[in-house]
């Protein structure tokens, strides 16, 4: 082996090719490496060439082939000796990290799921999350699953004497996409009310991603209204609509292959889970380089508006007023159940990032505002109150996700807290705000 290649360099020696090799690998070293920091400190690279345009946004690509052309750029050039050294320095670094992070046991070092099967099917929701979970969800935020199976700590069935429970209904804006779980509106929320009710105050959240008005009825059915909720809190996204009102919905079988770990087998890693976690920080941020409606917030208006069952925007009368029905019938039922067990519903209405500004594009906050009234709901619309900022995004994650940060959930709490403590029921045991006994 070793005189088979030590007759192929002296066959580049005897053809000057050996050296425009090694200039060639040395070329392309630093060609990786200046596409790595661009990727970590700039927004990546984006060439065009020939009428294709190629883009580098994620840093596995150039962190790999920088060290492989640098290794073949050791060798090539007869330095074996300092490449072996190389990776035995590497292999030595990657066990000492290991064993490091399995000692401070770091948060960046928790598996990664991937999202699109971190759920099951089920028998009554068509899906829900898998419970105990543990890891990181979106954008590299901790998220942790009860028995119940959600983004929450364990609650008691039955509730204790004297509390107030408010249980929340939600997709993945109840649920706290990309935020931390104590940052969520409705622990925000529970905040709030424990300083104005002198009664002890427990918020229960039941959002799940993907959920709409079919699963949030089906819940409250199953096992919601057994939680006794004083009060229930729907967080009511564009997309929520989801069909006609239905008694059951088939398990969703995409999921049947359960929790599903970014890196398989690798997952028990943690030098892998870490290294996962700082590449995904990397691809997150220049996420809306590669993701068009992530940076141009006219195309995801029209593509949002031209589906006419979310009615976001006037489609024809025929289709306006089929949906409109659909809609009123959902949260009829869903108010005769709740109000039927003794318990409120308030209706929060979260607007999508596209909808601010834009009056064409609200018309679900026209129609949702004029079938609460007319069916006693008291109804909470974030739009003109996110509005107020001329800063578009400041309630976003935006650009790197579309869904609220931490700011907006904490406006959200405050505007739910004043609906709340307005209403008949609750208006006598809450105490006046901080604001308003200044």
């Amino acid at each position: 082996m070793l005189s088979r290649n030590y007759a192929m360099r002296s066959f580049l020696d005897r053809h000057s090719v050996l050296p425009w090799v090694v200039r060639g690998l040395v070329a392309l070293t630093l060609l990786f490496s200046f596409d790595a920091l661009m990727v970590i400190f700039g927004g990546g690279v984006t060439v065009h060439f020939a009428g294709i345009e190629f883009r580098s946004t994620t840093i596995e690509f150039p962190a790999i082939a920088f060290l492989v052309s640098g290794l073949l750029a050791l060798c090539s050039s007869g330095n074996w000796k300092e490449a072996l050294m190389l990776c035995m320095a590497i292999i030595f670094a990657a066990g000492l990290g290991e064993v490091l992070l399995r000692i401070i046991d770091h948060p960046l070092a928790l598996p990664h799921v991937d999202y699109a099967a971190w759920y099951k099917p089920s028998d009554y929701y068509g899906h829900e999350l898998v419970a105990r979970f543990e890891g990181f969800g979106p954008l590299n935020v901790p998220v942790k699953i009860n028995d119940s199976g959600f983004r929450d700590r364990a609650h008691a069935k039955e509730k204790p004497p004297g509390v107030v429970r408010v249980l929340g209904l939600g997709d993945s804006f109840m649920f706290g996409w990309g935020v931390q779980e104590d940052e969520t509106f409705l622990k925000e929320l529970e905040t709030r009310l424990q300083g104005r009710i002198d009664r002890p105050v427990e918020t229960i959240n039941t959002g799940v991603p993907g959920w709409g008005l079919n699963q949030y009825y089906l819940f409250l059915k199953q096992a919601g209204m057994q939680l006794s909720p004083d009060l229930v809190v729907l967080a009511y996204f564009v997309d929520d609509l989801n069909g006609p009102p239905e008694d059951s919905i088939a398990p969703a079988t995409q999921y049947a292959d359960g929790l599903q770990y970014k890196g398989s087998v690798m997952h028990h890693s943690r030098l892998f889970n870490f290294v996962k976690s700082i590449s995904h920080l990397v691809r997150q941020k220049n996420r809306p380089a590669r993701v068009s409606y992530l940076h141009d917030l006219d195309a995801r208006r029209s593509e949002w508006s031209q589906r006419a069952k979310y009615l976001m925007s006037e489609s024809t009368p025929e289709e306006t007023e089929r949906y409109t029905g659909m809609l009123n019938a959902h949260l009829t039922r869903l108010k005769s159940m709740v109000n039927g067990a003794g318990s409120e519903v308030v209706i929060l209405y979260v607007p999508d990032i596209s909808q601010l500004h834009h009056p064409e594009s609200q018309l679900i906050n026209r129609v949702l505002l004029k079938m609460c009234q007319q069916l006693v709901i008291p109804f909470v619309d974030m739009t003109p109150i996110f509005e107020q900022s001329k800063d578009t995004v400041r309630y976003y994650l935006w650009p790197k996700d579309p869904h609220i940060n931490r700011v907006g959930h904490e406006e959200i709490a405050a505007m739910l807290e004043q609906e709340i403590c307005a209403l008949p029921s609750w208006k006598v045991g809450c105490k006046p705000s901080m604001k308003s006994r200044l």
